[in-house]
């Protein structure tokens, strides 16, 4: 039996209580950056010290909203923002299992064996004892992630694009008003 949304009380068909609200976005569009592909970043100011960030690179997205940046606007915030800080917002994971590091000790402590994957320490769990020790699961060395170091080329390429606009503005000359 299909249901008539239209018969429905305004408060179980959501139409009356929906609340819809307009804003400008603004949109960058970054090209020719140095081992990244174009990076399209939507930056929304809803008001200063509330906004939100879209950035999309070839097939990746990443977005944040921030509720509470001071009487900044979004550009600005980010700009001053520490890196490790935005990579935290945007990513899930920021650190990986650091293969080359397990595979040099290994190596110096005279064990043969090659890893390049989380699988594929767990399957030579017996030797990973005897070379790192019993707890060696507590201490598996940790590197940034590749999409960490992915990521942080867009962000800082994104904060160059902010700097320069910011800077651009604040060369301007401001208009003069006349006297009555």
């Amino acid at each position: 039996m299909a249901i008539d949304l239209d018969r429905l009380p305004p408060n179980l068909n959501g139409v009356d209580l929906m609340k819809t609200e307009k804003s400008q976005t603004e949109t960058y569009l970054l090209t020719d950056i140095d081992r990244l592909d174009p990076v399209t970043a939507y930056v929304a100011n809803y008001q200063n010290g509330r906004g939100k960030i879209v950035i999309q690179c070839f097939d990746s997205a990443w977005t944040h909203y921030w509720p509470a940046m001071g009487e900044r606007s979004l550009q600005e915030f980010f700009i001053s923002a520490d890196n490790a800080y935005l990579l935290g917002k945007f990513l899930k994971e920021t650190m990986q299992t650091d293969f080359d590091q397990i595979n040099d000790t290994a190596h110096m402590r005279g064990f043969d064996f090659y890893v390049t994957s989380d699988v594929e320490v767990a399957e030579i769990s017996e030797q990973m004892s005897e070379c790192f020790g019993p707890d060696w699961r507590m201490d598996v060395p940790r590197c940034n992630s590749h999409e960490y170091e992915y990521v942080g080329r867009i962000l800082n390429a994104l904060k160059a694009a902010f700097r320069e606009e910011i800077n651009d503005l604040s060369e301007q000359p401001t208009p003069k008003t006349e006297a009555a």
